[in-house]
């Protein structure tokens, strides 16, 4: 008896490796995070001008108000990785993703699984458009330097997030703000995106539970801070991410803005910095609030979609005068010889589906007319929370419908594609969408 026992111990302790070869990796969602600082060093790029305001006449930043960060979420599931990457940049610049992506090509990132955007802060350096050398006033006198520092922080960022994959879930949550944001066009009337939604990705299997990344979409300029400041910040997303975080402990508060061509902040917040730190913290306490009512799974579907968008021709709007012209000291017959260096023939359009949630990237400023109908199109093809993401992947200007282009105005006077360019912009999104809910009955 003795002797068969030990048989069996002796046979058990040799199949234990192969067993343990047989072992599969857990299933369901895996997701990492990081946060990089991206503050301009100042005594290393003392040149470096902010980026907004055409009056500040492209003089150089002069100290850091706040340190400007970017964030990143990078998820995996049923072999499919998606990265979010969030910048307190004010625009992502034409070829700024395709650098980053040259610098992440062993990481396996492509045009269509990473999504990179700006918060739009209007106190962030600019200096980062290859083109902007040919308007300096309104981009900035490109610095190559800079840029090349800015995109390899970048892609520190997304790397340190795709090395901390954990087992994780996540889930949306979304409800309308009263009194938030409002219409800031003379002819947009009322119409506001009130949207505040949320992504809330949370560690699993072990105790207690840990908030990795709170992911929110909200559509409003951050604006402010006037001209008259030379001082770096990320404005009131920029205090918003870091009012959650010191509430998060160790985890992440990505900011993404909406269709915000026509919307600004509003309530009673104060006045220049004092209002920037109160609308963020008042934004914060929102965004805590509502993912508390998060439903978190697992189980989560990822899934990307992209096509090219060959845009409309480039012209100059009869309202350039009217503002933009004058601000930043430019006849309409010298910006239109220059389109061609400032602003891409064409862009690729790109949706993210996360589980219930949707990303569509926006490249450049689309008025919110154009974000709710983008939402509604991809509402009735299966998106449960769809999210408009401004200012992503490339710039293009302001984006309008036709009668609002047609109403003029700044933001007719930066949109430098025609009347047509909206009505495109949300046909060419659905047909990117709808890929992506094909399958659904």
């Amino acid at each position: 008896m003795e002797a068969k026992l030990l048989l069996c111990v002796l046979l058990l302790a040799l199949a234990l490796p192969a067993l343990a070869q047989e072992v599969k990796p857990e299933a369901g969602l895996l997701a990492g995070v990081a946060r990089v600082d991206i503050t301009a060093p100042l005594q290393q790029f003392p040149t470096v001008s902010l980026g907004g305001f055409g009056d500040r006449q492209g003089k150089p930043a002069t100290s850091v108000h706040d340190p400007m960060y970017c964030r990143t979420v990078v998820l995996v599931a049923g072999g499919q990785k998606v990265a979010l990457v969030a910048t307190e940049l004010l625009m992502i610049a034409p070829g700024m993703k395709e650098a980053l992506l040259k610098e992440l090509a062993k990481e396996g990132y492509r045009a269509d699984n990473l999504l990179l955007a700006a918060t739009h802060s209007h106190s962030s350096p600019e200096c980062l458009h290859p083109g902007g050398d040919a308007w300096p006033l309104a981009f900035g006198k490109f610095h190559p330097a800079f840029y090349a520092w800015m995109v390899g922080r970048l892609a520190e960022c997304v790397r340190q997030a795709d090395a901390n994959l954990q087992p994780a879930q996540l889930g949306f949550a979304s409800a309308p703000l009263q009194d938030m944001n409002r219409n800031r066009r003379e002819t947009g009337g009322d119409l506001v995106d009130p949207a505040l939604t949320v992504m809330k990705v949370t560690t699993r299997g072990v105790n207690p539970q840990r908030t990795l990344a709170l992911v929110s979409n909200f559509t409003a300029h951050p604006t402010m801070v006037g001209s008259d400041s030379f001082a770096i910040s990320g404005e009131w997303p920029g205090a918003m991410s870091r009012e959650l975080e010191t509430k998060l402990g160790q985890g992440i508060a990505l900011f993404f803005n909406g269709a915000q061509g026509d919307q600004t902040t509003s309530g009673d917040y104060g006045s220049g910095w004092e209002r920037v730190a109160a609308y963020g913290k008042a934004m914060a306490g929102l965004t805590a609030g509502l993912a508390g009512k998060v439903k978190l799974s697992a189980e989560v579907t990822l899934a990307v979609s992209g096509r090219d968008w060959l845009l409309p021709p480039q012209q100059v709007s009869p309202a350039f005068m009217q503002s933009t012209g004058e601000e930043y000291e430019m006849t309409p017959e010298a910006a239109k010889q220059l389109l061609g260096k400032l602003f891409p023939p064409k862009v690729r359009m790109q949706a993210i589906r996360v589980g219930e949630g949707l990303f569509m990237a926006i490249p450049g400023e689309a008025i919110v007319e154009l974000g709710l109908a983008m939402k509604r199109d991809s509402t009735a093809l299966g998106a449960k929370f769809p999210m408009a993401i401004g200012l992503a992947d490339d710039y293009v200007g302001y984006i309008l419908s036709s009668e609002q282009y047609r109403q003029g105005g700044y933001e007719s006077g930066t949109s430098f594609y025609g009347p047509e360019l909206g009505t495109q912009l949300v046909g060419e999104m659905k047909e990117t969408v709808r890929p992506l809910y094909a399958h659904q009955p």
